[in-house]
């Protein structure tokens, strides 16, 4: 391609296209393009593009160019100018014949005798500026101001615009799938399972909590109907619940499996509603193996938990540290044959660990949090939680009684095991499930 003012020089160029009657117009004079389009026959001419090379400044006015159209010759939007700061941007010839407004961000059209303006998909973007702006007389994609409000005009800096247009493009493939699967499973529906349901049952849609959840998230539940509020609600009810049967599945394989400690610290990272559930208090994410004190004028001895919470009410710490399924929690042999089990060196280890850590933790708050992001946290004699091993490993009545004495008897520190981990999941599971059917019985 070639820009046409390498052959021009600096005189005005027309070309005509027969095919619908346009002609554009294309001048420079003293660093600046000025595109028009114009119909003589009906007497209409509007300048289209303007380019100010010396300030890197490029106004479009993207209007209708079919002839045939009730819309011809009008403006495409509301909003009549859109301005471009901070681009080098030029008008060229197209392979194809016509030419083309080159340097434009990555969702705008380029060739003129179509109008210019957005594509079809991005065209979201104006009315949504409409929709809450509806004085909004400009437009301006900066590479030189932040997105800002300045009396009529709307300004998205570049880096905001692609931020948006990526997140369109993401919102518009998740749905369009989602469109395609509808529509495919209604042209089966019609055609196999009406011919032959026995041969060709109905299809089972695998269930997509990415798509259910955009669309509830921003749902006003205050205004629907009673009935569709209960519906909504088992809508999502059901995706949680698919949502948590595939995290117990996934679970109860990391449980039967030997797997290194780094396993299950990588699981809870990429799950943190389970460290929640197990917690069992409104405990969020903190800091995946944080610094809490306790370091040495060496450099030595520094206490790094595998997670540190924070209560989203009081912002009260809570220290998490986990072991594998397949430590031991008790010594083999009986204490002198009483019938007693002491705890093993690997849960008293443990333990030990986790009070050290809560020891430096309340001690050196103050010194932690000064050069801290957030200093919106505490440490109010913090509670501690502990997950390791299996009960399954205690194997007579007399393990499971001691393991339980010593357990209980511990002072804010709670223990607990893995395969009591995946029952606690799998009654809230059937607990959720009772409710959902009961509310369609409701319902029906």
């Amino acid at each position: 391609m070639k820009n046409i003012f390498d052959t021009l020089d600096n005189s005005d160029f027309e070309s005509e296209i027969p095919s619908d009657g346009n002609k554009i117009t294309l001048k420079e004079n003293e660093g600046k393009i000025e595109c028009v389009i114009e119909n003589e026959s009906k007497d209409l001419i509007h300048s289209i593009v303007e380019i100010d090379l010396n300030n890197s400044r490029t106004t479009i006015r993207p209007i209708n160019t079919l002839t045939e159209s009730f819309y011809y010759f009008k403006s495409k939007y509301d909003i009549k100018e859109i301005v471009f700061e901070g681009l080098e941007t030029s008008i060229e010839e197209l392979d194809s014949g016509g030419y083309g407004l080159y340097g434009l961000p990555t969702g705008f059209t380029r060739t003129i005798m179509f109008g210019l303006g957005l594509e079809k998909k991005y065209k979201i973007l104006i009315n949504t500026i409409l929709k809450h702006f509806e004085k909004c007389d400009k437009l301006i994609i900066s590479n030189e101001q932040q997105t800002s409000i300045l009396s009529n005009d709307i300004i998205i800096s570049y880096e905001d615009f692609e931020k948006i247009r990526r997140g369109i493009d993401r919102n518009h493939d998740l749905f369009y799938k989602e469109g395609q699967i509808a529509k495919q499973s209604f042209i089966y529906d019609n055609i196999f399972y009406y011919l032959n349901p026995t041969k060709f049952p109905t299809l089972k849609i695998p269930s997509r909590k990415e798509v259910i959840y955009k669309v509830l998230r921003n749902t006003d539940f205050s205004k629907i109907s009673k009935s569709d509020k209960s519906s909504l609600s088992i809508l999502k009810d059901t995706t949680d619940l698919s949502y948590l049967s595939i995290l117990m599945n996934e679970f109860e394989e990391k449980i039967n499996g030997n797997h290194l400690e780094s396993t299950y610290q990588t699981f809870f990272e990429e799950n943190p509603l389970l460290l929640t559930f197990f917690s069992g208090s409104p405990y969020v994410k903190f800091k995946n193996q944080a610094y809490v004190g306790g370091k040495s004028f060496d450099n030595s001895n520094g206490q790094y938990p595998d997670f540190l919470q924070k209560h989203k009410l009081t912002n009260n710490t809570f220290i998490i540290e986990i072991k594998t399924p397949q430590t031991t929690l008790l010594d083999k042999t009986a204490y002198r044959d009483t019938g007693i089990y002491n705890p093993s060196k690997n849960l008293s280890g443990s333990i030990t660990q986790l009070l050290t850590q809560k020891y430096q933790l309340e001690t050196e708050i103050s010194t932690l949090i000064k050069n801290a992001d957030d200093r919106n946290v505490e440490a109010y004699n913090i509670q501690t939680l502990l997950i390791i091993g299996n009960l399954s490993s205690l194997t007579s009545k007399e393990m499971i009684r001691s393991f339980e004495l010593f357990r209980n008897n511990q002072k804010n520190l709670r223990i607990v095991t893995y395969d009591e981990c995946l029952e606690q999941i799998k009654t809230f599971i059937s607990l959720l499930s009772k409710s959902i059917d009961e509310c369609e019985n409701e319902i029906i």
